[in-house]
């Protein structure tokens, strides 16, 4: 994979995991903020990435600018997600939420993140074994964001940065080989 393919791919995850959390509805006010001010961060960010190449196209214009294709993926991720409150110790949350709060914010909580998500596919869930591997502990991954969100908006920059890190070293290739977010069923 080169640097490149991994920018795009880190691009189309932050797109993806924003537009999965405005899916959410969210009752609380505080983690509606949190997220409307992530998404001006991350739309900054990529605005500023975003320069033209030799061949003149945007590295990520074909993708990234596609709100319809991101809004699909984050609602069927949602979707697929609905059904993992039940029977998932949620003591877990609690856990990542006591990390984080210790690590300082340029560290990198993937460690963490990994060790927490072992745990939870140990757990398996009915909602989750008769799924492949991959796609259980992405989902895992995606209600452990969603449920600390929910506890401790405040963290949400640091964990987002954290899941799409997560996300991109662990499963980029899963991904890639199932012919791109899109085929994520």
């Amino acid at each position: 994979m080169s640097l490149e393919g991994d920018s795009l791919f880190e691009k189309q995850t932050q797109c993806i995991l924003l537009t999965f959390l405005k899916e959410k509805t969210f009752v609380n006010r505080i983690v509606a903020e949190e997220i409307c001010k992530l998404e001006k961060k991350v739309t900054e960010e990529s605005d500023d990435d975003d320069g033209i190449q030799t061949d003149g196209h945007c590295a990520s214009l074909s993708f990234f600018r596609s709100e319809d294709l991101c809004r699909e993926i984050g609602v069927r991720l949602a979707q697929m997600g609905d059904g993992l409150d039940q029977g998932i110790n949620h003591d877990a949350v609690e856990g990542f939420i006591q990390a984080h709060e210790i690590n300082q914010p340029q560290q990198d909580g993937t460690k963490t993140l990994s060790t927490i998500i072992d745990g939870l596919t140990d757990q398996r869930t009915t909602v989750i074994q008769d799924m492949p591997q991959e796609r259980s502990v992405l989902l895992l991954t995606l209600w452990l964001l969603e449920k600390t969100v929910l506890e401790q908006p405040r963290l949400l920059p640091h964990i987002f940065r954290t899941t799409v890190q997560y996300i991109t070293t662990r499963f980029q290739n899963y991904i890639y080989q199932l012919g791109g977010w899109e085929n994520l069923h």
